[in-house]
Parts: structure tokens; C-alpha cells; sequence
């Protein structure tokens, strides 16, 4: 594939690292094409890692967003993995690029030792790649903190994949805080 494929903390990306990532994400999201998101007016979570796939020359071609949250599912406590932010450039797509950032993730995930599972929100466009990444559909309730207040979230669908233990598919998971 002749990539790169690297894990770092947020807080530790370079200048020209941060450069990178708001250019690909303006190739993803170009001006203008946010103020009609109906998305843009959730309060979402910062990841506090990520995982940067770079090709050949170094150039940032695909990103993925990791948080490490407490939750609740069914009111036990748990650990969840979440992945969010995922982008990669329209002229690198279908390359495998985001889902071996999201194997990346994954990884890092198995490697904390405590992650239960792992959690990601989307569109209904994209439910059937991440089926094909081996991501579940969850059925249940997931309930996420909202300028203050909790409540449903409802504006993606989610889908969780087992990490320490399976993943869950229905029940009520609380992200005791914004989704990512």
C-alpha cells in the first residue's frame, strides 16, 4: 500500500501536522458545505487521539479520531473506544486507507486493556462499510450529554464491535458526555 500508518495524541501533533489535518479536512468538508450540516449544532467530542495514514510522500490522506470515555451500559460501568472524525482525501478513497486507520485504532484499543468495546456514530450511507468492517448495528438507547444536558442521541446511527468483551446490540449505553 506503501503507507504510513501512525498513532499519536492530539495534544502532540506538529504545527505542520495540524496544518495537514485542517487542509484535508477542508478537501472533505469544503467552506460552506457546514453551515447546511444538520450536525453542526451537536456539541461533539475532541478526540484525544488519532491515528494518521500518510502516503508515499508523507502527505496526510486519511485521519481517524479516538476517545477513550467511563460510560454506563445498562447502568454497569464500562470502557468504551470510540472512533469518530474518520475523513480521507476524495483522491486517495477506495484504497483501504480509513479502515486501516480504523484497524489502527482497534488495535490501540485491545492494547489498554480495559476497553470493553468500541463505539462509532454515522450516517446511514456508511453503515454498510463499517458492517463489512465488522461493526454492529446497535439497536438500543445510546444517551450522550448535550451543552449540560443528557439525552437521546438520535441524529446517527450507532454501531459498536467488541473489543474485551462483545459488543453490545441492544440496551441503553450512556457516553456520560458529548458523542465523538
Amino acid at each position: 500500500m506503501g503507507v504510513a500508518i501512525d498513532l499519536s495524541r492530539v495534544a502532540d501533533l506538529s504545527v505542520d501536522d495540524r496544518d495537514a489535518l485542517r487542509a484535508l479536512s477542508i478537501a472533505v468538508y469544503p467552506p460552506g458545505a457546514s453551515t447546511t450540516w444538520a450536525g453542526r449544532r451537536i456539541e461533539w467530542s475532541a478526540a484525544e487521539w488519532c491515528v494518521c495514514v500518510r502516503d508515499a510522500d508523507g502527505g496526510l490522506v486519511s485521519y481517524v479520531g479516538i476517545s477513550l470515555r467511563d460510560a454506563k451500559l445498562g447502568g454497569s460501568a464500562v470502557r468504551v473506544g470510540g472512533i469518530g472524525g474518520v475523513k480521507t482525501h476524495p483522491a486517495s478513497r477506495r484504497r483501504g486507507l480509513a479502515s486501516a486507520g480504523i484497524d489502527r485504532a482497534l488495535q490501540f484499543f485491545r492494547e489498554q486493556r480495559d476497553v470493553d468495546f468500541a463505539l462509532l456514530v454515522c450516517g446511514t450511507h456508511l453503515l454498510d462499510y463499517y458492517r463489512a468492517l465488522g461493526w454492529r448495528d446497535f439497536a438500543g438507547r445510546l444517551w450522550v450529554t448535550q451543552h449540560g444536558a443528557t439525552e437521546e442521541f438520535t441524529f446517527n446511527r450507532v454501531m459498536t464491535r467488541g473489543v474485551r468483551a462483545d459488543a453490545p446490540q441492544t440496551g441503553t449505553i450512556d457516553l456520560l458526555g458529548p458523542p465523538w
